[in-house]
């Protein structure tokens, strides 16, 4: 994000409205903006409104003293990005893990899941990190163990000279 600071004020509505539309919120252009400016004293700061109205719109955009652009929200918005946020992260570890165990070959996907988040949840009890352990070296790993839970190659060779 740019900082503000330097920017006209009209411009800086038109850099909060491309923020807004961005996020995906409604009415990009009614959203309700404000500006921190110095108060009486250190201890305080003012908010001046510069558009849109005192409501329970959220989320609110803040230009403070620095030129920068901040969303105040509530908690509850923001537990709700946050669980979103995480359960993307799920999704996508699956998808990861899922491409690593179909690159194998396994005879039964299922069981080749059952015995990989197993062997997740040994690492993850032995202070690995989620985000550390390489899924492709877990599932060859798997492999070597359980041999029986993938084909092989020889396995899948087709005799084409006795068809000829």
């Amino acid at each position: 994000m740019k900082n503000l600071k330097n920017l006209p004020s009209e411009q800086q509505l038109k850099e909060i409205d491309a923020v807004a539309k961005r996020l995906g919120m409604p009415k990009p252009s009614e959203r309700p903006v404000m500006q921190i400016v110095p108060g009486e004293d250190e201890s305080r700061k003012v908010l001046e409104l510069k558009r849109g109205s005192w409501s329970d719109e959220q989320p609110w955009f803040i230009i403070d003293e620095e030129g920068r652009l901040l969303v105040l929200s509530t908690a509850e918005a923001m537990a709700a990005i946050m669980n979103s946020l995480q359960h993307m992260g799920e999704e996508v570890f699956k998808a990861r893990l899922e491409r690593a165990i179909a690159k194998e070959l396994p005879i039964d996907f299922h069981d080749v899941w059952v015995v990989a988040m197993h062997e997740l949840q040994q690492k993850l009890k032995e202070g690995a990190a989620a985000q550390s352990v390489d899924l492709d070296t877990l599932v060859k790993s798997i492999k070597r163990k359980h041999p029986n839970l993938f084909y092989s190659l020889k396995d899948l060779q087709l005799d084409i000279e006795d068809e000829a």
